[in-house]
C-alpha cells in the first residue's frame, strides 16, 4: 500500500521551492513557526461513548460501543477487541459509505496493534 500512496502524489517544482523556501525561513507550509502547536481540543458527544477531536482544522469523530459476552473456554479472564473503523464521505468523495475502504483497514489494524501493545 506505501507504495501505491507513494506513486499516486507528485510535487512540482514550484511546490518544492515553496516549501525550501518556507523552512529556510523558519515557517511551515501553513504559516505556523517551527515551534507553534496547532491547537487540540476533545470534546465528548450527547451519545455515550462518541467524542470529537479536533486538532487545527482537522476533525475525527469516534464512537466507543462495547458487548458483554461470555469468555472462551480456555481463556475464561480474557476477553476481545475489535477495532472497526471508517471514513465518511464528507471528507473526500472517494470514500464509500458501508464496506470499508484499504485506507480504513489498514487504520484499524495500526490502532489495533498499538491497544495490543499496551497489553
Amino acid at each position: 500500500m506505501e507504495q501505491r500512496l507513494a506513486n499516486t502524489w507528485r510535487m512540482t517544482v514550484n511546490e518544492k521551492k515553496f516549501i525550501e523556501t518556507a523552512l529556510l525561513s523558519d515557517l511551515r507550509v501553513d504559516g505556523r513557526r517551527p515551534f507553534d502547536y496547532r491547537q487540540l481540543t476533545v470534546s465528548f458527544g450527547r451519545e455515550d461513548g462518541s467524542s470529537e477531536v479536533q486538532l487545527g482544522q482537522t476533525r475525527v469523530m469516534g464512537v466507543v460501543t462495547c458487548q458483554l459476552l461470555q469468555p472462551y473456554r480456555d481463556r475464561p479472564n480474557e476477553g476481545t477487541l475489535s477495532i472497526f473503523t471508517e471514513f465518511s464521505p464528507m471528507a473526500d468523495p472517494s470514500f464509500e459509505v458501508g464496506r470499508p475502504g484499504e485506507f480504513a483497514v489498514e487504520l484499524g489494524r495500526i490502532i489495533d496493534r498499538g491497544l495490543r501493545s499496551f497489553h
